[in-house]
């Protein structure tokens, strides 16, 4: 079937930051997923921030009224045309209720805002975009902050864990609860001061920036993390992730609620008579 789409002014007026994409190349992809059930697709990603390398990957999100029924089918990966192509499915409600949910939203705000519209059949991803880009965070501060106190008392489960892989010797519990530790305290200190995530290479480097490089914290997240020279065996990780347990709770100390409060401070007295702080 001929595929007659003319790309739209938005795509048009990006090229200077997608020329290494060819027209015919935009053209040949939504050829092959448009249907019925889409409703548009856009760019995110390296080719939107037009910061692209060889290795980069083509990000399309493509909007759809009903997503594919198999889930395999939601996101898979593509060579075309000697480029990697990501095709991830997402619901158009979806995505707009995104921005009303902190966890989301550090995500959803920055893709959003600088996604480059290759299609859109009836309006809707050029006033899901304005939306991203006029969005207020202030009205989710009080839903991140009770993230961030949810997530503090939720890892008390991990610390013990730490706690008793340390006691018992045993390396693969420790690294474990280790990650899973670790991985929520990031999310509770980017989720709760707003940081928008516009490339997730940056993850990492903007949850140090906020906290300070040369802060307490940010040394006991990379030597759990094992990126410090002194950091590689697990009984060092181990015990810095208790140190970054300790950290994090203390930057919230003032928004956890009276019913998390007894398991906070239980599992903060245990990892003080340890000694492992």
């Amino acid at each position: 079937m001929h595929f007659d789409y003319t790309l739209p002014d938005s795509f048009r007026a990006a090229q200077k930051v997608l020329m290494t994409l060819s027209v015919p190349f935009i053209q040949s992809i939504l050829e092959k997923i448009d249907s019925p059930d889409v409703i548009g697709v856009g760019i995110v990603g390296s080719y939107a921030r037009g910061q692209e390398s060889k290795y980069s990957d083509v990000d399309l999100d493509i909007y759809a009224s009903k997503l594919p029924d198999s889930i395999y089918d939601r996101y898979t990966l593509r060579y075309l045309d000697g480029k990697l192509v990501s095709l991830k499915y997402t619901l158009l409600d979806d995505e707009r209720s995104a921005l009303t949910s902190p966890r989301r939203a550090i995500w959803a705000v920055p893709g959003l805002s600088g996604m480059k519209i290759l299609l859109d059949k009836d309006g809707s991803m050029a006033a899901l975009q304005k939306a991203a880009q006029e969005f207020d965070w202030s009205a989710l501060q009080p839903a991140a902050d009770e993230f961030a106190a949810e997530e503090v008392m939720g890892c008390a489960e991990e610390a013990h864990k730490i706690l008793n892989g340390l006691a018992r010797g045993h390396e693969s519990t420790v690294l474990y609860a280790t990650w899973g530790l670790v991985k929520n305290m990031l999310e509770a200190v980017a989720v709760q001061r707003g940081i928008m995530i516009v490339s997730e290479n940056r993850y990492f480097d903007l949850i140090q920036d906020s906290v300070g490089r040369d802060s307490e914290w940010t040394r006991a997240f990379r030597s759990a993390w094992g990126l410090d020279a002194s950091s590689s065996e697990y009984q060092t990780r181990g015990q810095a992730a208790l140190t970054l347990y300790r950290l994090t709770a203390a930057i919230f100390d003032e928004l956890i609620p009276e019913k998390h409060r007894e398991v906070v401070s239980r599992t903060l007295q245990l990892i003080t008579e340890a000694d492992y702080s």
